[in-house]
């Protein structure tokens, strides 16, 4: 390891996912192996995900203990055998390998996790460029090939539902956008959002409906689940498609037999990783997408907070999902 390295480094340790148990810890600074990469943290973003994989209900699940964190941005500072010494000192983008994650002072990570960013974004920023945009921009082009004129979106008023109209926008498409609260519906009106519903009005269902006919909307992305997915699939025309991406609601999917049956309405999953792995051409395409367009697909940040505060920012975020992104900025 370099002498300019600290042999140890402060880290989030999770220890049980159920209930969730975690320290914060000095642990030792790992060195990259073969094929990876060290990277120096600047800033990791808290999502949903991590939520999710901090209770052990996430599709990845790591051997405890373990460093959680799935994305970040920072510089790398060494590289492991067979990796291009070209790559120390740049300004990265990365997600966290099989091993330990981004909420750290270091990370090594294989560097195929590992991306470039381009000059004008800031180390910070290439935190956030990850899950959310690329997330954005499959959906978008999912909803293109599925011949969507229209989408329906839940979730709305998030960083992410805010990357999902502008990249919907700019394919062409309508949006409709779903909340759960009469305040984010409001903040979303003011913003110039156009099309906005919200799921605790009484009239939600009967609205749904006449928009999604107004709009010829045959495809929803859902990030809540539970009965949402029901609501959502009833008030769209036969023959569409919702693909749910999150659980907010925190219960399994419901939809009844009858929209399968009788409506030929279909339910998709999608996870970014699966979509990475399958489809790498159209990965690197959504990368240099988000890079080209970056304005629309940057994230406003609410709260700073150490590895020390992870405590803190965790309470922060779980109170408020929406109104900017909550860091860990080691």
């Amino acid at each position: 390891m370099s002498d300019s390295l600290p042999a140890t480094m402060r880290a989030v340790v999770l220890h049980e996912t159920n209930p969730r148990r975690w320290q914060i810890e000095s642990i030792a600074v790992p060195q990259p192996a073969a094929g990876e990469a060290l990277i120096k943290i600047t800033a990791s973003p808290l999502n949903p995900s991590d939520l999710m994989f901090l209770i052990g209900n996430y599709g990845v699940r790591k051997p405890l203990p373990v460093v959680p964190g799935f994305e970040a941005g920072g510089r790398v500072i060494s590289v492991g055998e067979g990796v291009d010494d070209s790559w120390i000192g740049r300004k990265v983008a990365c997600f966290s390998g099989a091993g330990d994650g981004t909420y750290a002072e270091y990370m090594r990570t294989p560097i195929t996790n590992v991306l470039p960013v381009a000059d004008h974004i800031s180390e910070e920023a290439a935190a956030m460029m990850l899950v959310n945009p690329l997330t954005a921009v499959a959906l978008v082009e999912s909803a293109v090939k599925l011949g969507a004129k229209a989408i329906v979106q839940t979730a709305a008023a998030s960083a992410l539902g805010g990357m999902i109209r502008k990249a919907a926008r700019a394919r062409g498409l309508g949006v409709i956008d779903v909340v759960r609260r009469a305040a984010q519906a409001a903040d979303l009106t003011a913003s110039g959002a156009e099309n906005v519903l919200d799921t605790s009005n009484a009239d939600f269902d009967r609205n749904l409906r006449d928009m999604c006919r107004a709009l010829d909307a045959r495809v929803a992305f859902d990030a809540v689940g539970g009965t949402t997915t029901d609501r959502i699939l009833r008030g769209m025309p036969n023959g569409s498609h919702i693909i749910v991406y999150g659980g907010l609601e925190g219960q399994p999917v419901q939809v009844g037999v009858d929209q399968f049956i009788f409506r030929d309405k279909h339910v998709h999953g999608f996870w970014l990783s699966t979509w990475m792995r399958q489809q790498p051409d159209a990965f690197r395409a959504a990368w240099e997408t988000v890079q080209a367009d970056f304005d629309s697909f940057k994230s406003e940040v609410r709260a700073r907070f150490t590895v020390d505060q992870f405590d803190e920012a965790v309470a922060l975020y779980e109170a408020q999902m929406t109104g900017g992104k909550v860091l860990i900025v080691p």
